[in-house]
């Protein structure tokens, strides 16, 4: 597996986690007493899987699909919609949450949630699969030192260990420290 696609798949593990925890507590009903740590969602959803995710599929694994099967470069046009309406689910929490307005905001938790289940099983189960040929050798690697630039300068070098705390320390705080339940959102 090569590394940029090795390392997008360990984004979609932090952000599945982040996902199943927040889509239990909508579905339990438990937002409002888990209301201090919902900024901190919200901003992870805008910051962690907008920006920084897509924002890394989009600028350096994408553009590489030129070299994949037609099958893959035609999928890519609808995975940045995707991306868009992911967006558009991630600022409609943050409004959710500012208005602190629980209804809605379940509401567009599990409709993230859902999206998202479906986006990652797509990429994990045919484009990054499809895409291994594009990525060999030096272009990989090229590909990820641009996308560790990018990181650097727009997140700082530690943003992706922040990222994987925040989603252990919701974790934790949510369902127990070290408690893992099955999932209530499926992809």
């Amino acid at each position: 597996m090569r590394i940029m696609i090795t390392l997008l798949s360990y984004d979609h593990g932090i952000l599945r986690q982040v996902l199943d925890v927040v889509s239990d507590m909508a579905a339990e009903g438990t937002l409002d007493q888990h209301r201090d740590i919902m900024p901190e969602v919200s901003r992870f959803f805008l910051d962690f899987m907008d920006r920084y995710h897509h924002g890394r599929e989009e600028k350096f694994v994408f553009p590489a699909a030129t070299d994949s099967p037609e099958r893959i470069r035609a999928m890519i046009p609808e995975l940045i919609d995707e991306h868009r309406t992911a967006r558009s689910f991630a600022l409609a929490i943050a409004d959710n949450v500012a208005d602190w307005d629980t209804g809605p905001l379940a509401e567009n938790i599990r409709d993230l949630a859902a999206h998202m289940m479906h986006h990652i099983k797509e990429e994990e189960d045919f484009v990054f699969p499809g895409m291994e040929g594009a990525l060999e050798g030096d272009r990989d690697l090229d590909i990820f030192e641009q996308s560790q630039a990018f990181i650097r300068e727009e997140f700082g070098e530690d943003f992706p260990k922040r990222a994987e705390d925040f989603a252990n320390r919701l974790q934790d705080k949510v369902w127990g420290e070290g408690v893992i339940k099955y999932p209530s959102t499926r992809g």
